[in-house]
C-alpha cells in the first residue's frame, strides 16, 4: 500500500497474523489553511507536540530497560548481549500468564516481574557468579552473553512462535484527547507506572543501605569488599531487580506493540545507546539518555522517514560523545 511516502511492505506467512500501522491524515479541504490563519503551522506544531509525547512514552520504555542494564554493568563490569532477551522473557511471561492461564493482564504481569527477577537472582548465581569466580574476564563474559542471547532468542522462538500476538486486555482503546495530543488512555497509565518506578528505584539507590552498597560496589568492589559488605550478595539483589525491571519494561513495550520474538533484539541498541549517551554505569545517566534517544528517535520523523528514525537518535549519540566522552552524567576516568 502506498500513500507519498508512507510505503509498506508487511511479510506475512501462511497460517500467520500481522499487524500493519498507517499514519492516515484527513486531507485538508480547499481553503481550509486560510481559515485556520495560518494551518500548515498549527499542523506542524500539533505533530511535534503528539510526537513528543510519544518520544517520552518510548523514552521511558527504553529508561526502564537501560537502569537494569547499566546497574549490572555498573557493579560488575558485565556488558550483556543478552539484556534484550530479559526485556522479551518479562513480554511472554505475561502472555504466557495472561492467555495460557487466564489471568487478567494486571496479575499476569505482576506475576512475570516476580518470575523474571527470580531468574535474574539465579541466573548470577549459578551462571554469571561462577565465571566471575573463575576468573573470566569481562570480555570474555561479553562474548558469552552474546551467545546466551542468540540461546534464549531461539529458545523464545521454539515456545512462542514466530508470529505477533496481543495480550488479552488493554489491546485495542479508543483515544483520549488532553490538548494536541490523542493517546489511549494504557499510555497514560504507563507512563505514569514507568515514572513511579524510575523514582522509586532512583531513591532506593540513594537512601537505602543496598543502594549505597550498590554505589559502593560499582565505584571500588575491593574497597567495598575491605568495608565490610558482601559483594556477591549486592550483585545477586541488583540482578533480581535488573530482571525485574527489564521484564517490566517488556510488558510495557508489548501494551504500546505486538509481541513477537525479536523485539528485545529490536530495542536492544536503543537501550545501549541510551546507556552510552548518559553514562555508562550511572543509573540517573541511564535515564537522562533514554529520554534523549526516544525523543530524537519520535521527534526526528518530522524531518526524516520513519524508516531512518534511529539515526537521529545515533547522530546525537556521536556528537555528544565527541563533546563529553563519559557520557552526560558520566565521570571521567584516567586510562593507563
Amino acid at each position: 500500500m502506498r500513500g507519498g511516502n508512507n510505503v509498506r511492505t508487511p511479510t506475512v506467512y501462511e497460517g500467520n497474523c500481522s499487524t500493519v500501522l498507517y499514519a492516515l491524515q484527513p486531507k485538508a479541504a480547499p481553503g481550509q489553511q486560510q481559515q485556520d490563519g495560518g494551518g500548515s503551522t498549527s499542523t506542524f506544531w500539533t505533530q511535534a507536540a503528539q510526537l513528543t509525547f510519544e518520544g517520552l512514552n518510548l523514552g521511558l520504555i527504553i529508561a526502564l530497560a537501560a537502569l537494569g542494564l547499566s546497574l549490572i554493568y555498573g557493579t560488575t563490569g558485565l556488558t550483556n548481549f543478552a539484556h534484550g532477551e530479559l526485556v522479551t522473557l518479562g513480554a511472554i511471561l505475561a502472555y504466557a500468564f495472561n492467555i495460557g492461564f487466564g489471568l487478567h493482564l494486571i496479575p499476569a504481569a505482576l506475576i512475570a516481574v516476580i518470575v523474571a527477577g527470580v531468574l535474574g537472582y539465579f541466573q548470577d548465581r549459578l551462571f554469571w557468579g561462577q565465571l566471575r569466580r573463575r576468573g573470566t574476564g569481562t570480555i570474555a563474559m561479553m562474548i558469552i552473553s552474546i551467545g546466551v542471547a542468540l540461546f534464549l532468542r531461539y529458545v523464545f522462538l521454539i515456545f512462542f512462535g514466530g508470529q505477533t500476538e496481543a495480550y488479552a486486555q488493554y489491546t485495542a482503546q479508543p483515544g483520549i484527547e488532553v490538548g494536541p495530543i490523542s493517546a489511549a488512555p494504557k499510555n497514560f497509565v504507563a507512563m505514569g507506572i514507568e515514572l513511579a518506578v524510575l523514582i522509586i528505584v532512583g531513591i532506593a539507590l540513594l537512601r537505602t543501605r543496598t543502594g549505597k552498597a550498590a554505589r559502593a560496589v560499582a565505584d571500588n568492589p575491593a574497597l567495598a569488599a575491605s568495608s565490610g559488605i558482601n559483594v556477591d550478595r549486592v550483585i545477586r539483589i541488583i540482578w533480581t531487580f535488573g530482571g525485574a525491571i527489564a521484564a517490566l519494561a517488556g510488558i510495557m513495550l508489548g501494551l504500546s506493540q505486538n509481541l513477537k520474538y525479536t523485539m528485545g533484539q529490536d530495542i536492544l541498541l536503543l537501550i545501549f545507546a541510551g546507556v552510552t549517551l548518559g553514562g555508562l554505569g550511572t543509573a540517573f545517566g541511564a535515564l537522562v539518555g533514554s529520554l534523549v534517544v526516544g525523543l530524537f528517535i519520535q521527534v526526528s520523523t518530522l524531518w526524516v522517514p520513519p524508516e531512518l528514525k534511529s539515526v537521529g537518535a545515533l547522530a546525537v549519540l556521536i556528537i555528544v560523545l565527541l563533546v563529553r566522552p563519559q557520557g552526560i552524567l558520566g565521570r571521567r576516568e584516567r586510562v593507563g
